[in-house]
């Protein structure tokens, strides 16, 4: 699926999107899983729409696209993305440019129309180890704001009529409100963020063994496995190993305080305090990654 990379590459280079988090309003949350009918919200660019039936979507973590991928047999995935500041007919001039990904591949937008508010195109690779198999088709639209979003699909011919009629009704049943520069972590809740998770870190920032991993689970109990003092490295070397208990969290914008009650008594309860900075963890100044655990409950 070289294509596929292609294309994303392309609208890379015209569009971004800003990583958002969880507010009223559905405010996107990474790693959160968008079922149909749901309504997404983006603050940043004041973007509102509603996940289409037989679709699903998540902004992976530390991501800038928004994917929508379908839940039927008819294949296809649709990328959304977003920029502050744009317009229709500068976006139409820059994808009828187009972009060299190598030497030998390039991609272009076939034919850009504008009808209303709705910029939409075919776009083609031409070159060598291009997918003959599949079609993209692009939809942007701008807020008199002044923000532009814009969605890609990419599909297999078979598909490509459907999924394009998808993305083209995702774009038309889409709306503006003036955009919002608060905090994406205003309103974060940080017990439902953390309810059911693991925190993990790495002996090295390339990766290597899991030196540290702590799951909180919803019920409030955790437990957690720490082989260096990093999570609790500001209490004494008994906070190590093993452990278990309680946990609880509160939390005001950036910034969360967990409590940990242990069950082994002799071990005081601690807080430790945690920071999101760009959709990334930080305790005690060490970067966590967070996933789902599997072993909560």
């Amino acid at each position: 699926m070289k294509i596929v990379n292609h294309l994303l590459c392309l609208l890379l280079l015209l569009v971004s999107i800003e990583g958002m988090s969880q507010k009223k309003k559905m405010r996107l949350q990474p790693g959160k899983m968008y079922e149909p009918g749901e309504t997404l919200f983006a603050p940043r660019f004041g973007f509102i729409a509603t996940v289409p039936q037989g679709w699903e979507g998540i902004l992976p973590r530390e991501s800038e696209v928004f994917l929508l991928s379908t839940t039927t047999s008819t294949y296809g995935e649709i990328f959304v993305f977003g920029r502050e500041h744009d317009n229709l007919n500068d976006m139409r001039s820059n994808w009828l440019k187009g972009v060299d990904l190598s030497e030998t591949i390039r991609l272009k937008a076939i034919n850009p129309t504008l009808t209303d508010d709705l910029l939409t195109t075919e776009i083609v690779a031409d070159g060598e180890l291009v997918n003959q198999g599949n079609k993209g088709f692009a939809v942007a639209r701008c807020s008199p704001s002044g923000p532009c979003v814009t969605t890609f699909m990419i599909a297999p011919i078979q598909f490509y009529e459907s999924v394009k009629s998808t993305v083209t009704e995702f774009m038309k049943s889409s709306r503006f409100e003036p955009p919002s520069n608060a905090s994406p972590y205003e309103d974060f809740d940080w017990p439902e963020f953390l309810s059911n998770k693991v925190l993990v870190t790495y002996e090295s920032a390339q990766g290597g063994s899991k030196e540290t991993m702590i799951h909180l689970c919803m019920d409030g109990s955790f437990t957690a496995s720490i082989k260096k003092k990093g999570f609790f490295k500001d209490q004494n070397p008994a906070y190590k190993g093993t452990m278990s208990g309680q946990w609880t969290a509160k939390g005001d914008g950036e910034k969360a305080t967990v409590q940990f009650i242990f069950t082994n008594k002799s071990l005081a309860p601690i807080e430790v305090e945690l920071t999101i900075q760009e959709e990334k963890i930080i305790v005690n100044g060490e970067r966590y990654f967070v996933g789902n655990s599997d072993k909560c409950k």
